[in-house]
This record gives structure tokens, C-alpha cells and sequence, in this order.
């Protein structure tokens, strides 16, 4: 048995890539930048150094697999003219390698919002995705539904230091799935171990529970030791042009705005319940002190 990992660099995939060597599985490891996929190679992984939008470069490390792991990568290029194009090209790579080589298994990584066929920024190219790789008639694959990355809340590091608040578009009354990625990680090594599924399914992953933007500061500010600490919702015409003004261009900006819209309507959510299979052990709490707080004592030692 031989696995793929697409974008093995990449926060889920090198948790899935970890995981499936600890195994002793063999693996094929794809990355932009082969130094960078020697911690796998040391291991025992195959590195493939291959542009993700370079379907004849990726082709030949899917060759003899049986399996993979799939992911869009990269899934934000800020001054991108046109980033759903560009995430239209990397579904057609990865579409010509898997069907010239009979791949048997994927397990993708997607995302809440994927139901939808309109008005979900970025995420619309993973609806794309999901429904390309359906297409494909003798291929099993596993869609992972995944919710609102924990690592996201990295972000506000900055502003936290800088202005003692953070500053986001969302609504501080919607609940949001929190995941960590490390969970995703877990869970899709556990599918791709077992290939226990046939045909094309959806999984959701809603992550520990759901929590408001606002709850999730006060976890932080009680955990940096600033109690007060408060989140303050600013409007999506000025989260928009504040990426504008960072040299963001105006497909990506239009795209990230769209979707926080889409968030603060309930346009976007869980179409599941939540249940023991689809909620993962990772606590908010949990993530904030194991990987924001070191990060966030880290920012502050270099000021």
C-alpha cells in the first residue's frame, strides 16, 4: 500500500504525513521546495518536487498508489489576479494525474460552505473540487468537511500586541465550528489506514464545539493574562479595503469578504448535526496553550 501527500509541507498534510510514516506506510511526499521535504524523506518518504498546478510534474508521484491524501495548495495567494482561476488549474493537475494512473482512494481535504453552490468565497473552489473528483467513476473518496480553523486565530497576534484588541468582520453572536488541525490531521490519517469507505462520501468535522468569535478572545485574553481583552467587529467594507490597502488584490479581497458575509447570514454553516463521529478532542483552550501562547510569548520577546 502506497499513499500520495499533496502540499506535504502544509499544516494537515504534514500531520498526515507524520502519521502514516510512524506507521511504517510508504509514502509519496509533493512539495514546491525539496529541501523542505527532507524531514519526510529522512524517514523513508519518496519526495516529489512539483509545481500543484503542473499536472505533468505531478503525474509521475502519483504512479504505483493506491491512496492519497488532497489538498489545494496553496489555499490563499494574496495579489492573485484571478484566485479561483488558479484554484480551477490546480483541480485540473491534480484531475489528469489521478486519472492517468488509476488511483483507487482520495480522502480531500474541504471545507463547511462546500454545500453551497454560490456565495462562499474561496470555498467555492472546493465545491469544485469535491465535484470533479465525483466525476471520476472508479474512484472511492472521502470529502472531510472540515470547520473554522483554530490556526486563524494566529492572526490576531499583531493586534493584540499593537492595540491590546482584536479587530475581524465576523459576528461576535455567530458560533463558530473551531477545529484544530492537528484533529483533521488525526482523522484523516485513521481514514486513510482503514479505506473503509466506497464510492463518494461526505464527512463533517465540527471540531471540540462551537464557540463565538468573541468567546474565543476571552479564552485568549484570559490565557495571556490580559482579562479584558475584547474583540471589536468592524464592518466588511472596511475589512475589505484594509486588505486592498495591504496589497491584497481585488479577486482575493472580493473572495474573503464574500465568504465573512456569508458566515455572518448563516449562509455558510454545518448542513449536519453534531455527533461523536464528526466532533474531534482539541479544545479551544487546548490550542491556546500549546501553540498560540508560545507564538504570542515569542512575538512579544522580539519587540
Amino acid at each position: 500500500m502506497r499513499y500520495v501527500i499533496t502540499g506535504a509541507t502544509a499544516r494537515t498534510s504534514s500531520i498526515v504525513a507524520e502519521g502514516l510514516l510512524d506507521q511504517g506506510k510508504d509514502i509519496n511526499v509533493i512539495g514546491r521546495n525539496i529541501n523542505r521535504l527532507k524531514m519526510f524523506s529522512d524517514k523513508g518518504a519518496i519526495a516529489f518536487k512539483a509545481d500543484p498546478s503542473d499536472g505533468n510534474a505531478l503525474t509521475p508521484a502519483f504512479k504505483g498508489a493506491d491512496a492519497a491524501w488532497i489538498i489545494l495548495q496553496p489555499n490563499y495567494i494574496p495579489d492573485s489576479p484571478d484566485f479561483r482561476e488558479f484554484q480551477s488549474g490546480l483541480i485540473r493537475a491534480l484531475i489528469q494525474s489521478i486519472s492517468k494512473n488509476g488511483l483507487k482512494y482520495a480522502v480531500t481535504l474541504s471545507s463547511w460552505g462546500a454545500d453551497v453552490n454560490a456565495g462562499s468565497g474561496p470555498v467555492a473552489g472546493l465545491r469544485d473540487m469535491e465535484l470533479a473528483f465525483n466525476k471520476l467513476p472508479d474512484l472511492n473518496v472521502l470529502h472531510l468537511r472540515a470547520g473554522y480553523f483554530m490556526e486563524n486565530m494566529l492572526g490576531y497576534i499583531p493586534p493584540i500586541i499593537q492595540f491590546g484588541k482584536v479587530p475581524g468582520p465576523f459576528d461576535p453572536h455567530i458560533k463558530l465550528p473551531f477545529i484544530a488541525t492537528k484533529d483533521i490531521g488525526d482523522y484523516a490519517v485513521k481514514v486513510l489506514t482503514n479505506l473503509d469507505f466506497e464510492g463518494k462520501v461526505i464527512h463533517e468535522l465540527h471540531g471540540e464545539r462551537d464557540l463565538t468569535i468573541a468567546e474565543a478572545v476571552s479564552i485568549i485574553g484570559n490565557a495571556i493574562g490580559k482579562p479584558d481583552l475584547e474583540y471589536e467587529q468592524i464592518s466588511n467594507h472596511d475589512f475589505t479595503k484594509a486588505l486592498l490597502d495591504s496589497g491584497v488584490s481585488e479577486s482575493v479581497a472580493g473572495l474573503m469578504g464574500e465568504v465573512v458575509t456569508g458566515i455572518n447570514t448563516h449562509h455558510i454553516k454545518m448542513s449536519g448535526i453534531r455527533s461523536v463521529d464528526n466532533t474531534t478532542p482539541t479544545s479551544f483552550e487546548e490550542f491556546v496553550n500549546n501553540t498560540l501562547l508560545p507564538i504570542y510569548h515569542k512575538a512579544l520577546a522580539g519587540l
